[in-house]
């Protein structure tokens, strides 16, 4: 691959350095995740809102906390300091998250792991700091440890912990350079980036544990590699359209290279790129954030031209493994390309009561090509926020997925099995279920107990298992501090 297909976001970023005055400053509603700010918190040179609302859902985020916890103005020891640098157009932000996991039945193995993770970083409002209108750069850093339950017992693939990492260091998240155009309509990001970050996101989904929903309900994306994930970052870039509150439109290309992924994420070369990521979307949402009927509608599609090696068949398109098997070298593929289709609405609310929502969610992934790992996955939810009098806000939250594996996935496994003298079916298709409850024990401080359940799992991280894996009962615990809240630090959210 060429660094010709990463000069238009370098381009575009140096055209952005280089013209501040095409900026604008005034957001556009459709980018707004909460109140919006007032017109003079807007022009004001001290404002007393706690982030410029132009830049909400703009941003590569750090591993995401509800806000539900953290409404309200900012209260903490810090909130002096905090507001002092949110004049200036500087935003601190800092998130500790601990996930515990553990089996009682199931899996290759029984056991239990523990991990955590912890990203932080800084937002600078270059309007504030130097009156470059519409202008931001986002900076996160991230620390991930610990052990997973899916790698060192059951061995199946969609982890009990989203948080956990297989590279385990001091990383470089996320370097973003971000330009408002037009009152907001247009916005264009790029720098040191994941595509996830930006595409088929919510808020809601890290209301759960398992990977299969947070940070995306994105198993065939993450599983099949085709699309990359916070917190590896490669080139890249988006612009984003929302000529109206309640439509936008959005466009990116990425570099492919997972060689990265072991580094500290500070190696900028594109020596080691194998083709590059783009994704699309198109949504429809509520043009009013405050909308008692709050909804989003997702419909996007994603490729990667990186070639793609077939996990069964040699390059004469016979079986290279198993009983009889010819052998020789892996038939190798063109890339890979999926499709997604997902959204949200509050429905209900608990007692009639608007801060208390019943929100329904779901939606469909499918990957148009057989021999990756994944084909497809759906998925359906819902989320109660203020279950009960009194905790408003608690979270209640039930999800289900269904996970369907790519045909030469599933034969290659069944073929390992063979080879390791089984006998045992390898199902096509696996469910993964959580229910969990969420506590608002202290601003800015969520406990979440949660248990998982994952039916007929398969065995990706032991393929040669003899015996089939049974049905996963787990039980978790999510701990996560958001420590910008807990100081009184104004943050972007």
């Amino acid at each position: 691959m060429t660094n010709s297909i990463y000069r238009w976001p370098m381009l575009a970023s140096g055209l952005l350095v280089a013209c501040p005055c095409l900026a604008q400053s005034t957001p556009s509603d459709s980018d707004k995740a909460g109140s919006p700010a007032s017109p003079a918190a807007q022009s004001d040179a001290k404002p007393q809102a706690t982030s410029p609302a132009i830049f909400l859902n703009n941003y590569p985020k750090p591993q995401v906390q509800s806000t539900a916890s953290v409404a309200g103005p900012p209260k903490g020891p810090l909130v002096g300091i905090g507001q002092a640098l949110a004049d200036r157009g500087i935003y601190l932000r800092a998130l500790a998250v601990d996930e515990f996991a553990g089996n009682v039945t199931g899996g290759q193995g029984r056991g239990t792991a523990n991990s955590y993770v912890f990203p932080f970083g800084f937002d600078l409002d270059f309007d504030r700091l130097a009156g470059w209108k519409g202008a931001a750069l986002h900076y996160s850093m991230n620390v991930s440890q610990g052990s997973s339950l899916a790698v060192d017992h059951t061995g199946n693939a969609i982890s009990f912990q989203t948080r956990y990492k297989a590279v385990q260091n001091l990383r470089l998240a996320a370097l973003a350079l971000e330009q408002n155009l037009w009152g907001g309509k247009v916005n264009i990001s790029g720098g040191r980036v994941a595509p996830l970050t930006y595409f088929n996101q919510s808020n809601i989904y890290c209301t759960f544990q398992s990977n299969s929903v947070c940070f995306n309900p994105a198993v065939v994306p993450i599983q099949d590699r085709a699309l990359g994930f916070f917190p590896y970052n490669t080139w890249g870039g988006r612009i984003k359209i929302a000529p109206t509150k309640w439509f936008y439109a959005q466009a990116g290309i990425f570099e492919a290279n997972t060689s990265l992924i072991s580094t500290n994420g500070f190696d900028w070369s594109t020596k080691g790129s194998t083709g590059h990521q783009t994704a699309v979307e198109i949504g429809l949402q509520s043009a009013d954030p405050r909308a008692r009927n709050l909804y989003h509608l997702r419909i996007g599609a994603f490729g990667n031209t990186s070639d793609v090696t077939d996990p069964y068949l040699n390059t004469r398109g016979r079986p290279r493994l198993g009983r009889g098997a010819a052998g020789g070298a892996a038939l190798v593929h063109d890339g890979q390309a999926g499709v997604y289709v997902m959204g949200d609405i509050a429905a209900a609310h608990m007692d009639g009561d608007a801060k208390r929502p019943i929100t329904v969610f779901g939606g469909v992934i499918s990957a148009t090509n057989d021999y990756v790992p994944f084909k497809g996955q759906a998925l359906a939810g819902v989320i109660v926020t203020g279950p009960l009098p009194g905790r408003t806000n608690d979270t209640f939250g039930i999800v289900g997925s269904y996970i369907r594996l790519g045909d030469r996935q599933r034969q290659f496994l069944q073929a390992s099995r063979a080879l390791a003298g089984g006998t045992d079916t390898v199902f096509p298709d696996e469910g993964v279920f959580e229910v969990n409850y969420g506590i608002a024990a202290h601003r800015g401080v969520r406990i979440s107990p949660n248990v998982q359940y994952v039916v007929s799992p398969d065995n990706f991280a032991k393929p040669r298992a003899i015996k089939r894996s049974g049905d996963i009962l787990a039980f978790g615990l999510r701990v996560s501090i958001d420590g910008a809240a807990l100081l009184g630090l104004p943050a972007q959210r």
